[in-house]
């Protein structure tokens, strides 16, 4: 047997390390297995990646423990290499990010701690008070639950469990994260002739693009295809871009196949372990989840489904910076599973490849029943703004449809993809602008928590009553989020119950439930949101979307922004006219004639897309090109600029023009984020392959330590 065993470990080194197996470890460690090893002073875990039966080094250090039920199959192990090899981080990386942390871990499998009434005097009020709310129960309630709802802390309840007073009984979690999800009964539909031409598509295997308008019934293809692989013994992956989708979907999920895994961030570690080894060991149908969920260790996979393939979500903004679409196109290659791509809006790398042959093409041009899609209005703010002499935030002709929509008793949806209440905050006297001291970013003001905050530091900061550096007290505020449309709305309309979603809101899997139950079951009339009510919600009484303002994509530097916007204003769009009352839509903007308005205004995928693509082949942009961007970022400015010159250097006398184009260096648009000054170049090349060993070479040979580090981002979509 082999006596020794090479580990890969969470670090950016792309090496394996090699240790000694203990003769009582042999029968556990294999390929895969989870081990935690002493690297330098500390020890931390890993995963073995291969056995070896010698080693020349003269002090090899032993294998301390090995977590059997933490292991890495051998088609995650591959995987995971694949991705080290694809998106430029080490193998060790990316094997971290296809077990959940909780896994890693390898937590105890807790118990569910449940309380009720024991016997007995309580001697102080307070335990009397919790007693007295004990026996109120017809069932023990979850420690926690049970804190909550009568008062006591924690503590007091396990002082009085230990009194005799309370009963503690330990039970297993419950498997289904989302077993209190409101399950619906499924629905006899007849699929269309276009969702059957779909799901023969599908039958066929390979990866099929899934383009269908919003209503379309492309959820209904999905199940049916899930349910011709799960009578054939084997699993599906679905993933979906939005935490807040993720009950919906569930629901109509568990309707169809009772073993459904969720895999999400909103679940605790413990929850995430738990659904991620009932995944491994076979007992569940159907995983889904966010994007971490296309790693989810099934055993027989039949089919990945990617709804709204076109999300920025899917991408991973930290290492390992992997896309789960093209992680799912290449794990569907790889173990002979079908992957769907699904979309209203389908991204235009994935509609260049199914142009191209490279994926198969399903199109679902009609709603379900016949329903037309709604009419989009487009309201030019700029002219609303000449007429009022002010700017409003909702002009004129969506009040009057949202009061019409409240008079009716219909529900509305109004769309901003920007949070809080105030988005600057600045002087007009001397021109001093409330910004994060340690990010190159304007504060927001949030009323709920009275701070500005910084959205990508979190660091909260009071309104100061004057400028701080000229004593002037009228300070101008402006700008809006979906705090102050939601404040807006309660003022114009105080009889109508107004709620919010977006992560200020949404903390907990609880806040998603219950909004979403709010407006399912008609007790919200006007709900506002930022993106993560732009898809997946389909409430039959919501007759009317306003979109607060289509330019918030125009304001970022970014080759996509114009496709960000037709995607918006499609996606939202789709939230209304889903029930016999028909819908209407009201895009607010101060660029009418942008061709990505009209476009969307109007439905008109095929004047977007050759105007889009016509742009992006002048400019040498994706699809046309693989893009590739290399980050320096560090605390002291000089030292960024020399690695980062020093960089586009090296890259240039690499790459021959032809081969590859190398932008760059340039100031990030966010030049300075949590404390670090940041410089990017982009690398444009007609194929991804040939260059990418060499980009990484020269970033890993930049200099490297806790002031100074280079990075690179393949196929990135954030460009900030």
């Amino acid at each position: 047997m082999a006596e020794f065993a090479e580990v890969l470990l969470n670090l950016p080194i792309d090496r394996g390390f090699t240790y000694r197996i203990r003769p009582e470890q042999r029968e556990a460690v294999r390929p895969g297995a989870r081990v935690r090893v002493p690297f330098g002073p500390r020890t931390i875990g890993g995963y073995v990646s291969r056995l070896l039966d010698r080693a020349d080094f003269p002090r090899i250090r032993e294998i301390e423990e090995v977590f059997p039920d933490a292991s890495a199959d051998e088609r995650t192990l591959e995987l995971a290499r694949w991705v080290s090899a694809r998106y430029g981080c080490s193998w060790g990386e990316a094997l971290a990010a296809t077990i959940p942390a909780g896994v890693r871990r390898v937590t105890a499998r807790r118990e569910v701690r449940m309380i009720s009434a024991g016997e007995g005097e309580p001697g102080t009020a307070k335990q009397k008070e919790t007693l007295a709310f004990a026996r109120t129960l017809s069932a023990p309630l979850p420690l926690r639950d049970f804190a909550a709802r009568s008062g006591a802390s924690t503590s007091t309840v396990g002082a009085m469990v230990k009194a005799g007073l309370l009963r503690e009984r330990l039970v297993p979690p419950e498997l289904d994260a989302m077993a209190d999800a409101v399950v619906e009964k499924p629905k006899a539909i007849a699929p269309t002739p276009e969702q059957e031409a779909a799901l023969a598509a599908i039958e066929r295997g390979g990866v099929v693009l899934l383009h269908g308008v919003t209503g379309s019934g492309k959820t209904e293809v999905y199940l049916r295809a899930i349910a011709r692989e799960v009578a054939r013994g084997r699993q599906a992956i679905v993933l979906v871009p939005e935490i807040a989708l993720t009950p919906q979907t569930v629901a109509r999920f568990k309707a169809r196949f009772p073993r459904v895994a969720v895999l999400h961030s909103l679940l605790s570690e413990a929850d995430r372990a738990r659904q991620w080894r009932a995944a491994r060991a076979g007992e569940v149908d159907v995983v889904v989840g966010a994007r971490s969920a296309v790693f989810a260790p099934v055993k027989s996979l039949g089919l990945i489904v990617l709804d709204e393939e076109h999300e920025g979500a899917y991408k991973q903004e930290n290492v390992p910076r992997y896309h789960a679409r093209e992680v799912a196109v290449e794990r569907g290659r790889r173990e002979g599973a079908a992957v769907v791509l699904g979309s209203a809006t389908p991204s235009l790398e994935s509609l260049h490849k199914a142009r191209s042959g490279e994926y198969r093409l399903a199109r679902l041009p009609r709603r379900v029943e016949g329903r037309p899609l709604p009419e989009i209005e487009v309201v030019d703010m700029a002219a609303e703004e000449k007429e009022l002499k002010r700017r409003p935030i909702v002009s004129r002709r969506l009040e009057a449809l949202l009061r019409q929509s409240l008079e009716r008793g219909e529900q509305a949806i109004l769309f901003l993809n920007r949070r809080g209440f105030l988005t600057h905050v600045s002087c007009p006297r001397c021109g001093w602008l409330l910004a994060c001291r340690r990010c190159d970013v304007a504060l927001t003001y949030h009323r709920e928590r009275d701070r500005a905050l910084c959205h990508y530091c979190a660091e909260p900061v009071p309104l100061p009553p004057a400028c701080p550096d000229c004593g002037f007290g009228g300070l101008k505020q402006y700008g809006t989020g979906t705090e102050k449309i939601e404040s807006e709305m309660k003022r114009m309309f105080p009889e109508a119950r107004v709620g919010r979603m977006d992560s200020d809101s949404m903390k907990t899997r609880g806040d998603y439930k219950a909004s979403i139950g709010a407006f399912w079951g008609g007790r919200t009339d006007i709900l506002v949101g930022t993106q993560m009510i732009a898809k997946g919600l389909d409430v039959p009484d919501v007759t009317l979307v306003g979109v607060v303002s289509a330019d918030t994509a125009f304001h970022v530097p970014d080759f996509r922004a114009a496709e960000r916007t037709f995607q918006t204003i499609t996606q939202v769009a789709g939230r209304t006219g889903r029930g016999p009352r028909g819908g209407r839509v009201v895009v607010q903007t101060m660029h009418p004639q942008h061709y990505a308005v009209k476009a969307a205004a109007t439905y008109d995928l095929e004047g977007f897309l050759a105007q889009e693509l016509e742009l992006r082949r002048e400019h040498g942009y994706p699809p046309f090109v693989s893009l590739v961007r290399v980050l320096v970022q560090g605390s002291a400015l000089d030292r960024v600029e020399k690695a980062a010159e020093a960089l586009g250097d090296r890259l240039r006398a690499v790459f021959p023009e032809d081969r590859a184009k190398v932008l760059g260096p340039a100031t990030c648009p966010f030049s300075r984020l949590k404390g670090r000054h940041r410089m990017h170049l982009l690398v444009k090349a007609p194929e991804l392959d040939p260059v990418l060993p060499a980009i990484r070479k020269a970033v890993e040979a930049a200099p490297s330590d806790r002031a100074l580090q280079a990075s690179l981002d393949v196929d990135p979509v954030n460009l900030l």
